[in-house]
């Protein structure tokens, strides 16, 4: 069968071609970005280059994103990995896959193993629908893959080349079609009628703007009319599909209108189940070439069509369908994501059937508790779609409440209970809302307030059984923040004791979140993983951060990072709607001393609680960044981030102040002011005993806490200090960081080698990488007060090793200085010049391993396992790598770590 050329687009395509090309020859990747809108042609552009590149050899993998697929997780990529006569992965490959592999980091793993294989052009049409997890893959992959052979061509009606400016490596081409012009146009006409077009037929091409989709139509129109001996009357592309439409029998008009609605490939029996009679519709609906087959079922046959068709039907047509379809997927086919798209465009102000569907959808996706943001919106666009005058509007707004606290929605929520208090008169009732608002104004970080509700309520209108118990529950919660452990851990018991006997799960749930902050707040982090625990059974919650960074405290951070893969799994790919668990995964990184990781979590989860109100984890975040700064020796960054948080309202100071005592003695420390440290730190030290915030005495403080303590000659908070630490590890027998710690502050109390031998001993049992190596300083100090200087210095080096790799800087220098006082000099301590930014001695020790390893053909995969870091701290340093010696690609790293004589890991 004969080609057609590609009129008006030869030029686009040798460019595109070009850039292909170079990609095989330099093993180098690029980015080429195919838009216009649609029907301008870039699928077959994208076909063309895709059969270019199969001639070139290079591997092909082709896909397309649907509207309505975006509820589809990763639906893109998996296509990709089967497409074509030569699929990128086998069938058996494939099933393991879909069988095992619901984590888009694991997915993207083995597109590096294909970008490994060779040259290869991955194309995705439509990217303008991609899903969540498809657009969080494609961010990942462009960058982790720079350096390898792959063409990414990506195809969208609104590609914007800003998408990609981070990625300095890879080379963006940005092709925008233009309409085809009066020649081009011409020219398709005489290909496929086979003489040139005449007056009339060009008038019409004229009014198609020279899109390439209703030009075709058109020339075929013409084509079909002049086959018929009849004139041409079509005009324009929506005049022709509502011709067509109104040509056919009821049940394929209407079954044409449901996929023109669906946004989806619709399989046989779901058509059947939406539209009895469908099925005996399908043969003929084909025959019209207005509707295609797929694997996936049946579609439009272009996005075009679907939108002439939806032109042609009237408003209370499009409801009614979207509120069938809504009500298909939530009540038969158990697919909230899809109800709640449907239910998007059927709602109508006033109108409870379309509300009923968006709430029950907003409870089924927050019900896992991983589903926030679609969730809250699907629960705010509720609350906002019925009037208070309206008989369904108080119980919906309660439901409506209700999803907003569990999804963390606090602005949001604070705002509902607040309307329906003011249109409400039933004490009880009122009560029941400040209870469920409890939750928004804990993680608001307004306990005061919470704690003036409740009292307000309580001391009214006695409540029924159900809702007294819930409100002691919430004033319990507030009393961890505000009075003493006993007292606060005496009124959660209370409170749970009450509401088991009320049976109210609610209650309940809070209940046990007061009695797990209480416990870990007198730090006995044993007993308060087991009630957050509980708390995740009674709530119905998939998990629970508290329950996390409780498992952290207890040095379980395998069995913590296994909680957050499993919640980032049911998140399709990431934590970025619910910031609890976005700062459990920024603290654990942050213990474990992965510090880009850390700093690049506190950013997510700044920005989210900002944007949700979430003060708690605002304040997180910005302490974080501080303590990430302090490890770096960065003091203007972290007196900046201290202020931010000094700063931070809506939250009461006995949230915000011990966590800002901490790092305020910390920085003035840092910066040699003792005297400023010691009456920062000292009223922190005292308040612990009343075990209202305890947490501030964490192992990864308390050694902080007695150097300088130390340093300032204060004895008695120097003994305090080991107090302390001897009575969290008393609190948490068994966890190696708690007893390491308290062995060696009693240890460099005592003087006593002996125990600072212990210490370094239980401390390298520690998960926590700036434990073990600060047990080792103080031992290898110890040693060298001792006179054991060759066994000293042994220590202290493995302490410095240790602290340069995890990049603490201040650490690192204070062994540094140590080691110079003792006579010992190093290579490695070589300082780089500060003008030095590029070229291999610009490269930091950890980024020189990674560059090495890239060079000897390791996959980001492999360089992240074999050094103990995250993907994604490999592909920031091997972008940092990239830019520093000025190469594109992994080729060119190896020829030029070659010429520079490199060799090794280091």
């Amino acid at each position: 069968m004969e080609t057609k050329p590609l009129r008006g687009r030869r030029e686009t395509l040798a460019r595109l071609t070009g850039v292909v090309r170079e990609v095989k020859q330099h093993s180098s990747s690029s980015v080429l970005l195919i838009s216009g809108p649609a029907g301008i042609g870039k699928t077959t552009v994208l076909s063309e280059l895709c059969a270019q590149a199969a001639a070139m050899s290079l591997r092909v993998a082709r896909s397309k994103c649907d509207e309505i697929e975006q509820m589809r997780p990763g639906a893109a990529f998996l296509a990709l990995l089967r497409s074509g006569p030569e699929p990128l992965l086998t069938a058996g490959e494939f099933a393991r896959i879909i069988r095992d592999v619901d984590e888009p980091l694991l997915l993207a793993d083995h597109f590096e193993e294909v970008a490994a294989r060779g040259p290869v052009l991955i194309a995705i049409d439509d990217v303008q629908w991609a899903d969540a997890v498809s657009r969080f893959l494609l961010r990942t992959l462009v960058p982790r893959l720079t350096g390898s052979p792959v063409a990414w061509v990506l195809a969208s009606r609104d590609a914007s080349s800003d998408d990609f400016t981070g990625h300095e490596k890879v080379r963006v081409m940005h092709e925008r079609l233009k309409p085809l012009d009066p020649s081009a146009m011409a020219a398709v006409a005489r290909d496929r009628l086979g003489y040139p077009p005449d007056a009339e037929t060009r008038r019409y091409l004229a009014s198609t703007g020279g899109n390439p989709l209703f030009v075709a139509h058109i020339i075929d129109s013409v084509r079909r009319a002049h086959a018929q001996g009849r004139a041409t009357l079509v005009t324009e592309f929506e005049a022709a599909v509502a011709q067509q439409l109104s040509d056919l029998h009821r049940p394929v008009r209407h079954l044409v209108e449901l996929l023109a609605l669906a946004g989806r490939p619709m399989p046989t029996r779901d058509l059947v189940a939406l539209l009895p009679g469908a099925g005996s519709a399908i043969p003929t609906a084909m025959a019209t070439g207005l509707v295609s087959a797929t694997e996936q079922g049946l579609v439009m046959r272009h996005d075009l069509v679907g939108a002439a068709v939806r032109e042609t039907l009237p408003r209370k047509v499009v409801r009614d369908l979207h509120l069938r379809f809504a009500t298909y997927y939530l009540e038969e086919a158990e697919d909230p994501l899809a109800a709640a798209a449907h239910a998007r465009v059927a709602v109508e102000q006033g109108d409870p059937a379309t509300v009923h569907v968006l709430v029950a959808a907003a409870e089924r996706l927050s019900g896992l508790g991983l589903s926030g943001d679609d969730a809250g919106d699907l629960a705010t666009l509720a609350f906002r779609a019925l009037n208070p005058g309206q008989p369904e509007w108080l119980g919906t707004s309660l439901r409506c409440l209700a999803v907003l606290a569990r999804t963390q929605r606090v602005r949001e929520a604070l705002a509902v209970a607040d309307v329906i208090v003011a249109n409400v008169d039933d004490g009880d009732l009122i009560g029941r809302v400040h209870a469920e608002a409890a939750r928004a104004l804990w993680l608001s970080g307004r306990v005061t307030e919470l704690t003036t509700r409740v009292e307000r309520v309580l001391a009214g209108t006695a409540p029924e059984a159900v809702t007294n118990s819930r409100l002691h529950a919430a004033y319990a919660l507030a009393l961890t923040r505000t009075d003493t452990g006993e007292i606060a851990a005496e009124e959660a018991a209370a409170a749970a004791g009450q509401a088991r006997a009320s049976g109210d799960r609610e209650a309940l749930a809070l209940a046990l979140q007061a009695l797990g902050e209480a416990a870990r707040n007198e730090g006995r982090h044993g007993i308060a993983l087991r009630y957050f625990r509980e708390q995740r059974v009674v709530s119905g919650s998939a998990f629970l951060a508290e329950e996390i960074t409780t498992l952290q405290l207890l040095d379980r951070y395998a069995d913590a990072q296994t909680l957050l893969d499993q919640a980032r799994r049911l998140g399709g790919g990431h934590l970025d709607t619910l910031p609890g668990l976005q700062s459990a995964q920024m603290w654990h990184d942050f213990m474990l001393c992965n510090l880009d990781a850390a700093e690049a979590g506190a950013a997510a989860v700044h920005e989210l609680g900002q944007q949700l109100g979430t003060n708690l984890y605002v304040l997180d975040a910005h302490v974080v960044r501080t303590g990430v700064a302090l490890l770096r020796d960065d003091l203007e960054t972290a007196a900046a981030q201290l202020a931010a948080a000094d700063k931070l309202k809506g939250a009461d100071p006995a949230v915000r102040e011990p966590w800002i005592a901490v790092m305020s003695g910390w920085l003035a420390g840092r910066r040699g002011d003792l005297h400023a440290s010691m009456q920062t730190l000292d009223p922190v030290l005292r308040g612990s005993r009343s075990a209202f915030s305890f947490w501030p005495l964490w192992p990864c403080w308390l050694g902080m806490f007695y150097e300088f303590g130390g340093r300032a000659e204060t004895q008695d908070f120097a003994t305090e200090v080991v107090e302390a630490a001897a009575h969290s590890a008393r609190r948490n027998p068994g966890v190696a960081s708690f007893e390491g710690i308290a062995l060696q502050l009693r240890g460099l109390r005592d003087n006593d080698l002996d125990l600072l031998a212990r210490a370094a001993s239980v401390l390298e049992a520690s998960p926590r990488p700036l434990l073990r190596s600060g047990g080792a300083a103080a031992y290898g100090r110890a040693l060298l007060a001792a006179g054991h200087r060759t066994e000293g210095i042994a220590q202290l080096d493995l302490a410095w090793d240790a602290f340069d790799r995890l990049d603490a800087r201040t650490h690192r220098a204070s062994v540094q200085r140590l080691m110079r006082d003792a006579g010992v000099d190093r290579a490695k301590w070589k300082v780089m010049p500060a003008e030095q930014t590029s070229g291999w001695a610009a490269l930091t020790p950890a980024e020189k391993r990674v560059a090495v390893l890239i060079s000897t053909g390791h996959t980001n995969k492999a360089v992240a396992s074999r050094l103990g870091v995250s993907i994604n701290t490999v592909g920031t340093q091997a972008r940092s790598i990239f830019a520093k010696l000025g190469v594109q690609s992994r080729v060119q790293l190896a020829n030029h770590l070659h010429e520079e004589g490199v060799v090794g890991v280091g």
